[in-house]
């Protein structure tokens, strides 16, 4: 091997090693370059992590915040609905949402007319329900001024009671003598009996069965009719009985265009905006101090804003016989050491004075001949152009939409044996108009009740009568001329805007099933009372006809003969359904109803 050669391999081999000593310097000075850099990048991502994950939290949090602040509105919204209806006042009263660390904004409001729907479903199906759309907008904002808008779309849900023409708890009997024209849903819960001349321009329903004649007798006559869908009168031709089973279906979709529907029908008992289990008849029974929640929320008397309290024991001595309508009367029932009227009032509202009192109210003993119930009944007189006077005057403070009036101490002697409530001059109702309140005025006891003369003509207002009974004595009437058993002359027509919600009298059993005649209770057409003869006259009637029980107190027989001779000659009525209760902004103040606000939409504002 040459020598230089050997020398260069040599010098390789003593120099390798710093080769390598210098590459793995190089080597693991890039590592750590390329490590700085991959930290730098991993805290240079930490950084912009944190800081976008610090800001998706903030964004949640005021998100969530506001998700929140909208529930709390739903929330409020469905306390207001437990009566049944959403006003402009319960709308501008909402609350705005509170929670620490964040600043609210609440925009609620209406995005439609209400409208109504058949419910379906659930336990008020076959009912109708008034819908109000509604909004909910909620912005919330957090002290680093990040905020977030959402709106929940809501339906305010109200089922009243007064959505019907006619219901009836129990059997329905429409027997009229002059034809008898009604347009509205009729339902009973029990049995229908319909006899001619009658014509109905709208559905009848009943899970039960329909009968073409009378439950007190056997006794059938043509003249029944119903409208088809394109608004004909067809004559009714079968029934239950004739028609059994699904041939009455078939005749009724052939006839009707299916508007007449029993059991077989499909049709069911529709069960009442009322908590379950509840006496009907609650609805105007007095206060008692151990009733229930859910009985105050019903009872008209815990309702009631101007509750009265009239003392049978302090009313007057009975006269002989009345020279004149004034003379049997005391003009001080208010006032005096043993008042027999006494007011209470609700909310922090004032009270009548006792001078405004006794034009208010007047208390007159055995004051007419009732027919029906042979007897003189002892009335409170509630004069209602006094009442809007007084409200009217300051009608911001004064304001009353319930009225309810209870009689206590009653002995059962002549001075009170017959106590009923009088309602006269309604023509116009108290509470001026508004936007916010649209007024209004519902009258109950649990005694019986007459109407004297027009109701609810001028300026209508939503209105509701409620009680025992109810009785309408003409625009003609004079309590002297009737101070005996006979029939006088209807004078002039009548017309009563309101709904009715009393007892009435049920034929106590059915002829053809249990054999012999039964007597009479009266049948629709004397739902509200007659005393006069009416024969020539019309009784205009627009509300709603409402029975869930039989009368406590008014027991007298119909078609009363006492003395040789009947009491009273029906009016021709014209009686239709109110069709402005179908808004519920016109529902009588203190309807009986079911209200709940279901969420239908979501969504949030960028």
């Amino acid at each position: 091997m040459p020598v230089r050669f050997a020398l260069s391999r040599r010098r390789a081999a003593v120099q390798a090693p710093r080769v390598r000593r210098g590459f793995a310097l190089e080597a693991t000075l890039f590592m750590m370059l390329l490590f700085a850099v991959l930290i730098g990048a991993a805290l240079t991502a930490v950084r912009t992590f944190t800081r976008t994950s610090g800001f998706d939290y903030r964004a949640s949090r005021v998100n969530y915040a506001a998700e929140g602040g909208a529930d709390d509105i739903m929330a409020q919204l469905e306390v207001a609905m437990q009566d049944g209806v959403i006003t402009a006042s319960d709308v501008t009263g909402l609350s705005v949402p509170q929670l620490p660390g964040f600043l609210f904004t609440q925009n609620t409001r209406t995005t439609a007319v209400p409208v109504t729907r058949n419910i379906t479903s659930g336990p008020y199906a076959g009912l109708i329900s008034l819908n109000q759309p509604m909004d909910i907008e909620v912005t919330a904002r957090d002290s680093a001024n990040n905020q977030a808008s959402v709106v929940l779309s809501v339906n305010a849900q109200s089922i009243p009671l007064f959505q019907f023409g006619v219901f009836y708890e129990r059997d329905l009997e429409i027997l009229p003598g002059p034809t008898m024209e009604f347009e509205g849903w009729v339902h009973s819960n029990g049995n229908i009996y319909v006899d001619g001349p009658l014509n109905f321009r709208s559905n009848i329903t009943t899970p039960d069965s329909l009968f073409r004649y009378r439950k007190d007798s056997f006794q059938q006559r043509n003249g029944v009719r119903v409208a088809n869908n394109a608004g004909t009168l067809v004559n009714l031709t079968f029934d239950s009985r004739s028609a059994p089973g699904q041939t009455f279906v078939r005749n009724s979709q052939r006839d009707f265009n299916g508007r007449v529907m029993t059991g077989v029908s499909g049709a069911r008992p529709l069960r009442l905006p009322l908590p379950p289990g509840l006496d009907p008849i609650e609805l105007i029974r007095p206060r008692v101090a151990g009733d229930a929640q859910a009985t105050r929320e019903v009872k008209m008397s815990w309702k009631a804003d101007f509750y009265v309290t009239v003392d049978l024991s302090n009313f007057p001595l009975a006269p002989v016989a009345p020279a004149t309508d004034t003379t049997v009367r005391n003009n001080s029932p208010c006032t005096g050491g043993s008042p027999i009227v006494t007011i209470s009032r609700s909310g922090g509202r004032p009270v009548p004075d006792a001078a405004a009192c006794n034009l208010i109210f007047d208390a007159v003993t055995n004051a007419f001949w009732d027919g029906r119930e042979d007897l003189r009944p002892d009335l409170i007189d509630l004069d209602i152009s006094q009442l809007r006077a007084w409200v009217n005057a300051d009608s911001s403070v004064r304001r009353t939409d319930i009225l309810y009036v209870e009689y206590v101490n009653s002995g059962g002697g002549s001075n009170n044996d017959y106590p009923a409530l009088r309602v006269l001059n309604g023509q116009e109702l108290p509470n001026t108009w508004s936007a916010l309140e649209p007024g209004g005025l519902s009258i109950a006891t649990h005694r019986p009740m007459y109407v004297f003369g027009n109701f609810n003509t001028v300026n209508w207002k939503p209105a509701a009568l409620f009680g025992d009974c109810l009785t309408y004595l003409s625009p003609t009437w004079q309590d002297r001329l009737q101070w005996g058993p006979v029939q006088r002359n209807a004078g002039a027509s009548m017309s009563v805007f309101a709904a009715l919600a009393t007892g009435h009298s049920e034929t106590p059993w059915d002829y053809q099933r249990a054999g012999g005649n039964a007597p009479y209770g009266g049948g629709l057409e004397n739902f509200p009372r007659f005393l006069e003869n009416w024969g020539g006259r019309t009784l205009t009637y627009r509300g709603s006809l409402v029975s869930l029980f039989q009368t406590q107190f008014s027991l007298g027989v119909w078609g009363n003969t006492l003395f040789g001779g009947g009491y009273y000659s029906p009016p021709n009525r014209d009686w239709r359904f109110e069709m402005r209760f179908r808004d519920p902004r016109n529902l009588p103040p203190g309807t009986p109803r079911v209200g709940t606000v279901i969420q239908t939409a979501y969504r949030s504002l960028f």
